[in-house]
């Protein structure tokens, strides 16, 4: 049998529109995709069940980042539906000093009018990661920012090249992430780790454990949110680490598996990547079900 996991960020619906500056997939391409995967014969189940044998071909809905668009329009819709979900939250945005993510403060900035910020200088080994990572960017300026800033600069360096916070990005980065209340009562919704800052992981992977992600772990537990054992990679490592470096770090603390980026699981490795919601109606034959 099958085990696909399907991989959701931004979705625009009805109840809250998507965050400002992302991709979205619109809440109606997301309820044609579930639905026309039931029709085929597709079962739903808990990401923490993964491990478990299945009778039935098996998606696995998993949702990173913990926006607020996720929160309020796919949580509510897939808990009527009782259809598992699990998501992969950023507990940056909950402390008192709030930390915001580099990745959502760069798509914020390129999505303002009137911010023009340099394309910073690249070695050509950099530029060679970042053209394998973002591949899909065709606009250069777009493609070596976001490279820079999440892939190659450390967080100091990356705050230096996008400036200050002015009043109008500040607005839109408390509105992004939704707050802990908003995950409480779901039956069929779990909860995993995806870092403090969601700033890639680097060679150091001891601090990377110790600054990103027990204390994570330890956020949403304070919450009292349903937990799998499932780490979500927040993005490509850094230049010159590689994410299997987590693997046996993440193993001692208790983790089963790291959700990584687009691909087919093959149902044995710790690295576990999965489909991105793009391309959902292509692997699962889903005919007629694309909505623009």
């Amino acid at each position: 049998m099958r085990k696909l996991i399907l991989m959701y960020h931004s979705v625009d619906g009805k109840n809250e529109p998507a965050v400002a500056g992302s991709f979205p997939l619109p809440m109606e391409r997301f309820v044609a995709q579930i639905e026309g995967a039931r029709q085929k014969g597709w079962d739903f189940a808990p990401l923490s069940q993964l491990g478990r044998q299945v009778e039935r071909d098996t998606l696995y809905v998993t949702g990173d980042d913990g926006t607020v668009d996720w929160a309020r329009n796919v949580l509510p819709w897939c808990e009527e539906q009782e259809i598992p979900t699990h998501t992969a939250i950023i507990t940056g945005p909950w402390l008192e000093k709030p930390i915001y993510p580099t990745a959502h403060r760069l798509q914020i900035l390129l999505s303002m009018p009137g911010r023009e910020l340099p394309i910073p200088e690249l070695s050509k080994g950099e530029i060679e990661y970042i053209d394998k990572a973002y591949y899909y960017e065709t606009d250069p300026r777009r493609r070596y920012l976001k490279g820079a800033c999440n892939l190659i600069f450390d967080f100091e360096k990356s705050q230096s090249l996008l400036g200050g916070v002015s009043d109008d990005e500040f607005l839109f980065l408390r509105r992004r992430f939704a707050a802990p209340k908003e995950y409480k009562g779901y039956e069929y919704a779990e909860f995993g780790v995806h870092t403090v800052s969601h700033r890639a992981m680097d060679k150091d992977v001891n601090r990377y454990m110790d600054e990103e992600i027990s204390p994570c772990l330890s956020k949403l537990m304070q919450h009292g949110l349903r937990l799998s054992s499932y780490f979500t990679l927040p993005m490509r490592p850094r230049y010159g680490a590689t994410v299997r470096d987590l693997i046996d770090p993440l193993k001692k603390i208790g983790f089963v598996g790291v959700l990584d980026g687009p691909g087919v699981w093959d149902q044995s490795d710790f690295v576990i990547p999965r489909i991105d919601c793009m391309q959902v109606e292509t692997v699962l034959d889903l005919e007629g079900s694309e909505t623009a």
